[in-house]
């Protein structure tokens, strides 16, 4: 059976094949079409699946109003769902979006709680991004003991450890040295 070129795993399909060619305008509209074709077909976790994928495209367009409003209630969705993995990311592309829209304590936040979920999963690597961006925020917000924080506990939350990770930990705590002595 060939699938319908209209059908929402399609139009996912190739939104996901234009955003990898670094086409974001197709990219956008086709998950745009996708979500709104899931949402037509019933399938709640499919379209905010799309709207996630739509809202880091829009990001990467430089479109955070349209980001933050395609991704508002996709958190809620996965969590309904028991997608805490999903539900993670969602909540920390949501903090990207507050962040891009110059809303810093509402993506403090979204962080907080993506952090929150990332932990309770163990993913690690989720973690550290988590914590990466939560830096950024908060030396946006002129807290920079507050953000080298931050970016020592991504570090120390990474799931790998190479050479370039130990030096920056090592480098990262010096300050915390020099405060504690």
């Amino acid at each position: 059976m060939i699938p319908d070129p209209a059908s929402a795993s399609e139009l996912a399909k190739q939104a996901m094949l234009a955003y990898r060619r670094g086409e974001l305008s197709a990219a956008a509209e086709g998950f745009r079409s996708a979500s709104a074709a899931y949402t037509r077909d019933g399938d709640e976790l499919a379209a905010a699946e799309a709207a996630n994928n739509l809202c880091v495209t829009l990001l990467q367009a430089d479109r955070p109003q349209e980001a933050l409003e395609c991704v508002e209630g996709t958190p809620a969705v996965f969590e309904r769902h028991n997608e805490s993995g999903r539900a993670a990311q969602a909540v920390g592309n949501l903090g990207t979006a507050l962040e891009s829209c110059g809303r810093p304590a509402e993506a403090e936040a979204a962080y907080r709680h993506s952090l929150d979920l990332f932990r309770s999963l163990g993913d690690r690597e989720g973690e550290s991004l988590i914590l990466q961006r939560l830096s950024q925020v908060r030396l946006r917000q002129g807290q920079p003991i507050e953000a080298l924080a931050a970016m020592q506990a991504s570090l120390e939350a990474a799931p790998r450890g190479g050479l370039l990770r130990r030096w920056m930990r090592s480098l990262l705590s010096l300050p915390a040295r020099f405060f504690s002595g």
